[in-house]
């Protein structure tokens, strides 16, 4: 099954903002995560509902929502301050 993808108005932002060769990347990884969004790092703790996927050197934070085969992503940025949420 296919998940559908989203981005949140602040992530749209933050992919807006990143140079066109790595929007390329980051837009085959998220084709990716329509297939399976499971390749990412289930996230502990206080985010532990989110999951990570590295795209150096970028970070995406995401949510799966498995009965909407839906995946929102939550943010988009460089590792420094990706965990701010």
């Amino acid at each position: 099954m296919k998940y559908q993808i989203r981005l949140r108005p602040s992530a749209k932002k933050e992919f807006d903002k990143i140079p066109k060769k790595d929007k390329e990347r980051i837009y085959i990884l998220l084709l990716n995560l329509a297939r399976n969004p499971y390749i990412g790092k289930k996230l502990e703790g206080k985010l532990s509902e989110y999951y990570s996927i590295r795209l150096w050197p970028y970070r995406i934070i995401y949510k799966i929502f498995k009965k909407e085969l839906l995946v929102i992503v939550i943010k988009i940025g460089h590792r420094k301050n990706i965990y701010r949420l």
